[in-house]
């Protein structure tokens, strides 16, 4: 569903709560004959092709027309020279469409009603000896246009112009309201993942630090507290880390009994029966 077609059931819906059946009715019913098609140029498309298959002349001069004042006259002038070619080429399609399933009398009315315009055109001259020509698919005039290569090109040449007619046209507020309600839920989405995305980094992170820990309380002897675990690392002292060390261990040895307390290793002094740390 396009977005303004989603815009349109808002509305409906809009309308139903506030008890407008009436102009509901009224909505739908020109809804129905919306010659935009909600701005789909697929769906635009198709119908221009209807036009041409079911030899609605009328029908085609006049759905190109609307749109011709709609759009395609308010794009900018460099445009106008493809606006134009893609015009004629309908018009070829539709007599090539006549030709095919033996509608002489559709080519014929068509230049009737379109002799007056199209007979000062360069581009057109040579098709007016289009209804005399015996077999056109082989005459290397017109050859091309029998092919459904061409015919392929044009309704997808048609289908881009229209696209990028409607990008050019001023959208309602309502529609940019829709736009950015879609904007802020596409950020919400990611958002969302990029949250997921950093717990499971954490999360791995955490399992890291949880596994590699060579220095634990679960892994230092019996006996051995945690203030004495740096004795375990072997490395240079310098003379400052020295006095420092002997400053610890006269706190540590401090109240022992003589000079062999102070001189006493805090590691070798849990071991002494006269130590006061395991008094």
């Amino acid at each position: 569903m396009s977005s303004i077609q989603q815009m349109d059931e808002l509305v409906k819906e809009y309308l139903l709560y506030r008890g407008f059946t009436g102009t509901i009715r009224i909505l739908d019913s020109e809804l129905k004959l919306d010659k935009d098609k909600a701005f789909r140029p697929d769906k635009i498309v198709e119908q221009f092709v209807n036009y041409i298959t079911v030899f609605d002349l009328n029908g085609l001069k006049e759905y190109w027309s609307h749109f011709d004042h709609l759009i395609f006259e308010k794009l900018d002038h460099n445009f106008a020279s493809a606006v134009k070619k893609i015009e004629h080429s309908l018009l070829r399609m539709y007599l090539v469409n006549a030709i095919i399933n033996s509608k002489q009398d559709k080519v014929l009315e068509f230049f009737e009603k379109m002799g007056p315009e199209l007979q000062n055109q360069q581009e057109w001259k040579d098709w007016f000896a289009l209804p005399f020509v015996k077999n056109p698919e082989e005459n290397p005039i017109y050859m091309v246009y029998f092919t459904r290569q061409w015919q392929d090109t044009l309704l997808v040449s048609l289908h881009n112009l229209l696209a990028m007619s409607f990008q050019c046209l001023p959208q309602p507020r309502l529609t940019a309201y829709n736009e950015e309600a879609s904007r802020i839920s596409k950020l919400q989405a990611e958002n969302d993942h990029l949250k997921m995305a950093l717990s499971r980094v954490n999360g791995e992170e955490g399992q890291e630090t949880n596994t590699f820990n060579p220095i634990s309380v679960e892994n230092l002897p019996p006996g051995l507290d945690m203030v004495d675990e740096f004795y375990l690392i072997p490395g240079e002292t310098s003379p400052a880390d020295t006095q420092s060390r002997s400053f610890r261990s006269f706190i540590r040895g401090f109240g022992g009994s003589g000079a062999s307390a102070i001189n006493t290793s805090p590691l070798s002094g849990r071991r002494g029966s006269n130590s006061p740390m395991n008094r």
